[in-house]
């Protein structure tokens, strides 16, 4: 039934796209900044597939950002109502930026694909604008997802982007990677590589970003 309702309000953002928008500047400034953002995110972490084309993002009145499939090879990220303020905007497309790097499809990202769209996301968001998000008041798995990640990258900030030459797609890479390429302790490289949906024994009653 959620999954239902927030479908139907992203549905709702597109109708009201073409019917009722007049002032499309913020609109227009949405997709300056995503490229911008993919930018240092494809610095950091390596390319994005670009087999996907990039369409303008959209706000909505969804309670959680997430990144769709609108047509194949055709992703829009929607935002939610919150986007309409430039920090949060930032803060939730650095976030869906980590997802295209190598989309993947529902339910499938790791502890480590959604802990790296945590930590990207308060990374821009703190130097551009000068804002600390607490990470305690992240629902599911996103606390425990950001610390792994940060321990990850503690020593050396491009380590997924080193990864990636092994295994392009973030969610694939996997433990044995992490351990016999990155010297990642066996412990943290399980907990990395778990699914993120069902880590510690919980399922999630929605997903936060990706389609």
């Amino acid at each position: 039934m959620i999954w239902f309702m927030e479908e139907l309000l992203r549905l709702e953002a597109d109708l009201k796209y073409f019917v009722g928008m007049k002032d499309r500047s913020h609109q227009r400034w949405l997709m300056d900044e995503l490229l911008k953002i993919l930018q240092e995110a494809e610095l950091l972490f390596g390319p994005r597939d670009r087999s996907y084309e990039l369409l303008e993002p959209r706000i909505t009145e969804r309670a959680h950002g997430q990144a769709f499939e609108v047509s194949p090879r055709k992703m829009r990220i929607y935002l939610t109502s919150h986007a309409k303020t430039r920090s949060m905007a930032s803060c939730e497309l650095a976030h869906e930026a980590v997802h295209m790097l190598s989309p993947v499809y529902w339910g499938k990202a790791t502890m480590l694909e959604e802990g790296l769209g945590v930590y990207f996301s308060h990374k821009y968001v703190k130097r551009e604008y000068g804002i600390d998000y607490d990470a305690a008041v992240y629902p599911h798995n996103y606390g425990p997802a950001l610390r792994s990640v940060s321990t990850l990258l503690a020593k050396n900030e491009f380590l997924i982007k080193e990864l990636r030459v092994h295994q392009p797609v973030i969610s694939k890479i996997d433990e044995t990677l992490l351990i016999e390429v990155a010297g990642v302790e066996p412990d943290l490289a399980r907990t990395l590589c778990a699914d993120f949906e069902t880590y510690g024994g919980s399922t999630a009653r929605w997903h936060h970003a990706l389609f």
